[in-house]
């Protein structure tokens, strides 16, 4: 490790001396020098083809990284907030018709129930309770496997975003001077990675399909025989994403307190053995202080941009699936009064089961914002101690 720890300092004093500066203060020659680690095709590629069915947002990695770069990055508030409630309204218009057919199908499960205790009829009033109820389970499944397929897409689109962003993020944090911090980072990301691939696309998101059903078949008699089947499940998925994020975030902020201190006291190290050099130390000193801390700068420029990027892939989506499980929970309050209490119950049921799927995405942008925020932030350090 020390071995490969300095054939990287060496590495990186090479790469001082064959920068063009001019009394070590070229600061944009060395940005454009350290840039060249940055995938910008790959990662913009990425970016095209994750963004090509969202014409209100596209954005330039370069340009945008530059902008934060320079201090020149305008967020207008006012503008992010408009877009967010146009988007509601969207949703809320495109979804409308699902409400109304909702709430026929209540209205008409309603008259059977009617019809039923006005003749004594309990067989006729069941009869038509099951077609009614037939309907509304198909629109329930044609629902959700819209939702499914938003958030499938969505935990996709990150997974490939992060996977791409990874080589050219740990390229610049290793040239910041963070070398142990590089090795340790890159390899939890890269976990993380495989966790989303894995365990969530692959076994939590279609668990969740298979509540749905048993939330269904549950709500067909009046003895809700599999209540407690699907309370259990349900507690399952929200505990285990959630003990996902935590453990991660533990084992960040732990190594946080540990790896930069280590890079630290390296580059400290070696910038006290470069400054003892005759006649060229101190230069060379100063040379190493403006390259590390130009990496620094391309590093935490690449974060913020990945952050804004994870919060526009994600932010559609998730209202998307925000306003049909509202939808839902607004369709099974209005309905109470008059229709039979298992289509209410089963309404009220698929909007929890709905918020489950919405916890899943928002849970996993965040496990990403906050391990690259954790990364920014403990890299950040080595600049302090050196």
């Amino acid at each position: 490790m020390k071995r490969l720890r300095w054939l990287f300092i060496i590495a990186i004093v090479l790469k001082i001396s064959s920068i063009n500066v001019s009394a070590s203060s070229d600061v944009d020659t060395i940005l454009n020098e350290q840039e060249k680690v940055i995938e910008y095709d790959n990662i913009q590629s990425a970016v095209d083809e994750i963004l090509i069915d969202n014409s209100e947002v596209k954005i330039d990695f370069r340009e945008t990284l530059n902008k934060v770069i320079t201090g020149n990055l305008d967020l207008n508030i006012n503008d992010i907030f408009t877009m967010i409630l146009n988007n509601v309204f969207i949703e809320v218009r495109n979804n409308i018709n699902l409400i109304i057919e909702l709430i026929a199908i209540a209205l008409i499960a309603a008259v059977f129930t009617n019809f039923t205790n006005a003749f004594n009829n309990k067989y006729v009033g069941e009869v038509g309770y099951f077609v009614v109820f037939l309907l509304m389970s198909t629109i329930i499944l044609k629902s959700y496997n819209i939702l499914n397929d938003i958030a499938v897409k969505v935990l996709t689109n990150l997974q490939t975003f992060i996977e791409t962003l990874v080589p050219s993020l740990f390229a610049a944090t290793a040239l910041s001077g963070n070398y142990t911090s590089t090795i340790l980072y890159s390899q939890i990301m890269l976990i993380i990675i495989g966790i989303v691939e894995n365990i969530i696309l692959k076994y939590v998101v279609p668990f969740v399909y298979i509540i749905i059903i048993l939330e269904i078949i549950n709500s067909i008699t009046e003895e809700n025989i599999l209540s407690k089947m699907v309370e259990l499940f349900k507690t399952i998925v929200n505990w285990g994403i959630k003990t996902i994020v935590i453990i991660f975030a533990g084992v960040l902020a732990i190594q946080s307190f540990t790896t930069p201190v280590i890079d630290g006291i390296a580059n400290k190290s070696v910038k006290v053995a470069v400054s003892a050099i005759p006649f060229v130390g101190t230069t060379l000193s100063g040379v190493a202080d403006t390259v590390l801390g130009c990496a620094v700068l391309i590093k935490n420029g690449i974060g913020i941009v990945a952050l804004i990027i994870i919060i526009i892939i994600c932010l559609i989506p998730i209202i998307k699936i925000l306003v049909v499980s509202l939808l839902y929970k607004f369709a099974s309050a209005i309905i109470q009064p008059i229709s039979d209490k298992r289509i209410v119950n089963c309404l009220s049921s698929i909007g929890d089961i709905c918020f489950i799927l919405l916890g899943i995405v928002v849970i996993t942008a965040f496990l990403f914002i906050i391990t690259i925020t954790i990364i920014l932030s403990a890299t950040s350090i080595t600049a302090y101690i050196r």
